[in-house]
């Protein structure tokens, strides 16, 4: 009886962790920088290419802070994460 419990666990235990490494990573995109930036009440053409240059690698996300701070007048902190959602 032990080992059919015993067995049955190791079962489940497996089955589990196969669904966990099975299930999708955290993406996140342009769209998802451009969402971040509109609940922070910035919403523009500009914001939307920003956000598109930040899902451009390293030198599209200092693109995409720079027209951010710069352009838009969106606060660093606020920028630097929506780039990153951008870039992620």
């Amino acid at each position: 009886m032990s080992r059919r419990i015993a067995a049955t666990t190791g079962t489940l235990a497996l089955t589990l962790g196969g669904l966990a490494a099975a299930a999708p990573t955290a993406h996140a995109t342009p769209s998802a920088c451009v969402a971040y930036l509109a609940v922070e009440g910035y919403n523009s053409m500009i914001t939307g290419t920003a956000c598109q240059y930040g899902g451009n690698g390293p030198s599209g996300v200092s693109a995409c802070r720079s027209l951010l701070t710069g352009v838009e007048g969106v606060p660093v902190t606020i920028a630097q994460r929506a780039c990153a959602y951008a870039a992620a």
